[in-house]
């Protein structure tokens, strides 16, 4: 095993370690083995050796394409803000956005004056409904006046207090 096929030197030697453990000589009716303790700890001090450096290049490479990743981001970044500032200089300069400025604002010119045309309409249409009911008022006025009159006549009332009787609320 290789570094090529994802696996390291540390696999390689745990692998060791594991078929030393695997083939060692069984101890008759349990699931205990015999095993050389020598061979086993120096198999384990190997892979403690060699487990950190390999720790260190693996955290090496991770950094490096960190790096790398933020390297073209920060690039990704400068392009597509040089991008949008040419795509703003170009759209100012358009004649298309002239042409749609004008239009706009004739719309909103058009639309203004529509407006006041409409509020005049309407300030009439208010103002001649406000002189029918006045006139309604008036008329009312005054056929209550003449009644009270003619009831002060009949009833010899003093004209005085017709116009200190209380109005009702």
């Amino acid at each position: 095993m290789s570094m090529e096929d994802g696996h390291g030197p540390a696999e390689e030697k745990l692998a060791r370690l594991r078929e030393l453990i695997a083939n060692a000589r069984a101890m008759p009716m349990s699931a205990s083995c015999v095993i050389n303790r020598g061979d086993v700890l120096a198999a384990i001090d190997d892979v403690i050796e060699h487990l950190p450096g390999e720790i260190a290049r693996a955290q090496g490479v991770i950094d490096e394409s960190r790096a790398k990743v933020a390297e073209g981001e920060a690039e990704a970044g400068r392009i597509l803000g040089e991008a949008r500032e040419h795509a703003t200089r170009l759209a100012q300069h358009s004649e298309v956005v002239r042409v749609a400025e004008e239009l706009a604002a004739k719309i909103r010119a058009d639309a203004e004056e529509e407006a006041a045309a409409l509020r005049k309409e309407t300030d009439t249409f208010i103002d001649s409904r406000m002189a029918s009911f006045e006139s309604v008022l008036h008329k009312t006025a005054s056929q209550v006046k003449t009644a009270r009159s003619r009831l002060a006549e009949r009833s010899e009332l003093d004209p005085k207090a017709e116009r200190e009787a209380p109005m009702p609320s």
